[in-house]
């Protein structure tokens, strides 16, 4: 039985505007700018070799530590890199240390290239934000995207993602963006997804410009929302538990999501789930055009 998942809550990132929303609000520019000092050590990153990375979080004078967060999606802070070409990509969560210090050790980077950082976090009493960087690793080379639109489908390990939309992809108005999810060896559905990060998935979708990010996830992932609500239509399954048990969630093959696009053109896609105790990242590129009536293809980059 299939089980497709509703559209989910979407968080938009334009640098200069941050905003946590659902699929009916816009946008707004946040009433506060948090700073995020990034620092490394060694001082000087080398292209794969390891490194700790510290975040400190501040308020926005710049000077006074955020010293309380809310927990979302099971992290106090998720924090993305992405390489300037937009090739490289990474979703990491540095530990608290206190005093709005963030840690996180054994960091490597592939590539000799410079990094766009995006801290994402949520203090205590606020809401979401999204503070940008640039991390810069020695003898980087300067390279802008070329982003080229491909295969609908990515296949990773024994695990393949289909890009099912069939309708343009357009500027200025909410896009339902569908993925489909088969066994790569027997091209069976797959059912089985685990929970991951509090979520059936996490889709990160940046511009080629890397201004504009977008963090969105499906609806009915929550363990507490899910309560009860096994067997209905559109939701995840549980394993079968013993009594007094509860079991993780189980999603597949359909994952649905929402995402504004800002801006036409063309956008890079990090489509992350767990399958089997082990999480895929699915890279994607999409063409966005301002009128609706276009016809371009939408496909994966594979």
């Amino acid at each position: 039985m299939k089980h497709l998942l509703v559209l989910g809550i979407m968080m938009v990132f334009i640098f200069g505007m941050v905003s946590a929303h659902d699929s009916t609000a816009t946008p707004t520019a946040p009433a506060k700018s948090y700073v995020v000092n990034l620092s490394t050590e060694p001082k000087v990153i080398e292209a794969n070799k390891p490194f700790t990375l510290t975040a400190a979080i501040l308020m926005p004078d710049g000077q006074t530590p955020v010293t309380a967060f809310d927990e979302v999606h099971t992290k106090l802070l998720h924090f993305i890199l992405v390489s300037e070409d937009l090739t490289q990509f990474l979703h990491v969560h540095p530990d608290y240390q206190g005093g709005g210090i963030f840690v996180l050790k054994d960091v490597v980077l592939p590539t000799a290239a410079d990094y766009v950082t995006f801290a994402d976090f949520t203090p205590t009493g606020e809401e979401q934000h999204f503070v940008r960087n640039i991390l810069s690793v020695e003898g980087a080379t300067h390279e802008h995207p070329n982003l080229v639109v491909g295969s609908e489908e990515v296949t990773i390990g024994d695990l393949k993602m289909h890009l099912v939309n069939s309708a343009p992809l357009a500027a200025g108005g909410e896009t339902h963006l569908q993925f489909h999810a088969t066994s790569a060896t027997t091209a069976s559905d797959v059912e089985n997804l685990d929970e991951y990060l509090g979520a059936a998935g996490h889709l990160v979708i940046i511009d080629q410009t890397s201004q504009t990010y977008i963090h969105t996830h499906p609806a009915g992932h929550d363990m507490e929302s899910m309560s009860g609500m096994n067997g209905m239509s559109g939701m995840a399954t549980s394993t079968p538990a013993m009594a007094g048990m509860e079991m993780p969630m189980q999603y597949g093959p359909d994952l649905d999501f929402m995402a504004e696009f800002p801006s036409a053109g063309l956008w890079a896609m990090w489509l992350q789930v767990q399958y089997k105790g082990d999480v895929y990242t699915f890279p994607f590129v999409v063409e966005v055009t301002d009128n609706v009536e276009a016809t371009p293809e939408t496909h994966a980059h594979g």
